[in-house]
């Protein structure tokens, strides 16, 4: 009876049930309200928007008992739907209202609804309103199709237009509430102004009331993008956004339309269709796709015949030509099913999971391998780890301002951006060119939370736009330092980490990963902090970039270094740097007797790159020189103008003796005259 908590007193059955008929004294009370309903509550899936009406529902459960339609004609109605067209009806977004049917309706009674409809509308939890709303809601629950109902004499015109709204346009809904809309709203408008947002609500101006004698009935289907956005944007949400934000059914218009005009006809005999209009760019053609029976058996491990795979998905009013493979023609209303293991999991649903018997687990015969690529990936997340380095896992979907900015740290072009076509927000706009926004986001919230020192690494994609096909997929690495030299420093007094130290950190990451002797390039971008990036290369090949991020871009993204630190920043393309990795590991033999060490200062050039007087002093120490470190670069009083000074830790080895101090001296000497004569410098000194 729907008793409130308060109920005391008498009961209304009159009022409550629409009418006195059938109320004689003395009649048992279950005879006049029915039997009982069973309340059955379903979980519908995002993907199944047919399952929210009874008509969608009872398609399922026929196919679950093997019944049949009790009324094929309310089921069918498809193409019973006519009029004349001659109603004023422009859709100037056909993208965002693909179909639309404006039927007008005359000789209108506003009243209560039959006891029948109301009954059945409460007890879907809606509030009855008057015979035209509740027919409109009483569809939308049946069939799964939002109906709006216009009020014909408010329509300036009168006409209909389905276009955006302009930007500051206003409009009054339903609920009350002065809405103000904008670019990304769909509208249904009259001749002069909006009057309902499109698939959302309608507005007050053209509302059914007591005095209305003509209504123009909306039967429309708008894309679930567009209605999903005007939704978000004006913060509404109704039973028919809902629906069409999952995807109404493209086909079941015109059953709605015609089953409305059928069920107003009966309450209202008088009533007469006039004028009536229909837009459609939607071809009235079904996807067909095919089904092998190998790929059943494959996908779920038991087989089914052929006849039993049609049988089953017949039942769920799929065409089906016999064959193998069969042909299968998709019902409009089944938008989810595209691939052929959509059709492999809807003759699996039919057969019953619970006959699917279990299959013995096979592992003869059986192992798992790791491709290379594979194994790099885990040897390069190993490698960071060891460093004292922190994993992050960030979205690919980012702004466009935060993918052009990183885009040009790295020296790449905004075409190559990779824009989505319908982004659910800003913020998700375009697919990153590397895993450097999220790493710049995550270093923002770690120092706005308080730490002191950053050190995050990760591996992922990066996408870049390749021509008119597929976005080309890149795996990359990238890692970001700011703070203490050291990870796991307690003490205040501890060392920063500077570009050199940054760089020893990238250095060590790449002898991990296997790759010889990697030059450092002179390169320079927007963002980076002047004369403190470099290019990676390994050959021919350009393997990752490394730097200290300038003090703008540190602004741009909000990151709030503490006083005299830097940030730096590493980014490798890691396919390059599996290919350049060694195939093989090479290992040397420790000298037998004792190395000669010797420290060497140069003044060169200030345009003069380390990596140059390094390969200078290689070449000319020959065998014997074991290994060449750069400890020191010093540029303040002292220096002769336009040059610094550059100074090295050499260390001499012979296999097979010790050097003499007349050997080690001409190799000094040999070091240099090649500085003087490839670089322009000269010794500096003490």
């Amino acid at each position: 009876l729907e008793l409130s908590d308060d109920h005391d007193g008498i009961l209304d059955l009159a009022r409550h049930l629409g009418g006195e008929d059938g109320l004689v004294p003395g009649k048992a009370l279950a005879d006049v309200l029915g039997p009982p309903e069973q309340i059955l509550e379903v979980e519908v899936p995002f993907n199944r928007p047919d399952g929210l009406g009874i008509v969608g529902l009872a398609r399922e459960v026929k196919s679950a008992l093997g019944g049949r339609w009790t009324d094929p004609a309310s089921a069918r109605l498809a193409n019973r739907w006519q009029g004349r067209a001659d109603f004023p009806l422009e859709i100037e977004d056909p993208e965002g209202c693909p179909r639309y049917i404006a039927q007008v309706v005359d000789g209108i009674a506003i009243g209560p609804s039959a006891p029948a409809i109301r009954r059945r509308l409460e007890s879907m939890g809606q509030r009855p309103i008057n015979n035209i709303v509740d027919l409109t809601n009483f569809v939308l629950f049946e069939y799964g199709q939002p109906l709006h109902a216009f009020d014909l004499a408010k329509l300036k015109g009168p006409a209909i237009r389905v276009r955006r709204a302009a930007q500051g346009e206003r409009i009054v809904t339903l609920d009350g509430k002065e809405r103000v809309l904008g670019n990304e709203v769909l509208v249904i408008a009259d001749r002069d102004h909006p009057v309902a947002v499109a698939g959302v609500m309608g507005g007050v101006e053209s509302e059914v009331g007591e005095a209305t004698t003509a209504i123009l009935l909306e039967c429309a289907c708008f894309q679930p993008q567009r209605v999903r956005r005007g939704a978000r944007w004006l913060g509404l949400a109704s039973e028919a956004s809902r629906r069409f934000e999952r995807g109404v059914d493209p086909g079941v218009g015109p059953a709605a339309a015609a089953r409305f005009l059928a069920l107003l006809r009966e309450q209202s005999p008088g009533v007469k269709t006039g004028a009536a209009r229909e837009r459609a760019i939607l071809d009235g053609k079904h996807r067909t796709m095919t089904l092998r029976a190998s790929r059943y058996a494959r996908m779920i491990g038991h087989s089914l015949t052929v006849p039993e795979m049609k049988r089953h998905l017949e039942s769920f009013e799929f065409g089906v030509e016999a064959g193998d493979p069969l042909r299968v023609t998709v019902p409009s209303w089944r938008g989810d099913v595209t691939l052929e293991d959509d059709l492999v999991e809807e003759v699996a649903r039919a057969h019953g999971y619970e006959k699917i018997g279990e299959a013995p687990l096979e592992t003869r015969g059986v192992f798992a391998t790791r491709s290379a690529r594979e194994r790099g990936l885990e040897r390069a997340r190993a490698a960071f780890l060891a460093l004292g380095l922190t994993e992050a896992m960030t979205t690919t979907l980012v702004s466009e301002r935060e993918a052009v900015g990183s885009a040009r740290l790295l020296g790449e072009e905004e075409g190559t951006l990779v824009r989505l076509k319908n982004p659910t927000s800003r913020e998700g706009e375009v697919l990153r060119g590397s895993p450097v926004p999220g790493l710049l986001r995550a270093a923002a919230h770690n120092l706005r939370q308080g730490m002191q020192s950053v050190r995050l690494f990760e591996l992922g994609a990066g996408f870049r736009a390749h021509g008119a096909g597929l976005p080309e997929e890149i795996p990359m690495a990238a890692a970001i330092v700011i703070g203490a030299r050291y990870a796991h420093a307690h003490d205040e007094r501890e060392p920063l980490a500077d570009f050199a130290h940054a760089k020893g950190l990238w250095e060590a990451w790449l002898e991990a990963m296997r790759v010889d002797s990697p030059e450092w390039r002179a390169y320079s971008a927007v963002g980076w902090k002047p004369g403190a990036s470099a290019e990676v290369g390994c050959g021919a090949s350009r393997i990752g970039w490394a730097g200290t991020l300038g003090p703008p871009l540190l602004r741009e993204w909000d990151i709030e270094v503490p006083a005299r630190h830097d940030a730096h920043l590493f980014v490798a393309l890691l396919d390059p740097v599996l290919r350049s990795a060694a195939t093989r590991t090479r290992a040397t033999l420790p000298g037998r007797y004792p190395p000669v060490r010797r420290d060497l200062a140069f003044f060169v050039p200030e345009d003069v790159a380390h990596r140059q007087l390094e390969q200078a002093l290689t070449a000319a120490g020959g065998r014997e020189l074991a290994s060449v470190e750069l400890f020191d670069v010093y540029s303040g009083p002292g220096t002769p103008d336009g040059m610094k000074s550059l100074a090295f830790a050499l260390e001499f080895q012979h296999p097979e003796r010790t050097l003499t101090e007349a050997e080690v001296q001409t190799m000094q000497e040999k070091m240099v005259t090649a500085v003087a004569s490839s670089c322009g410098g000269r010794l500096r000194e003490r």
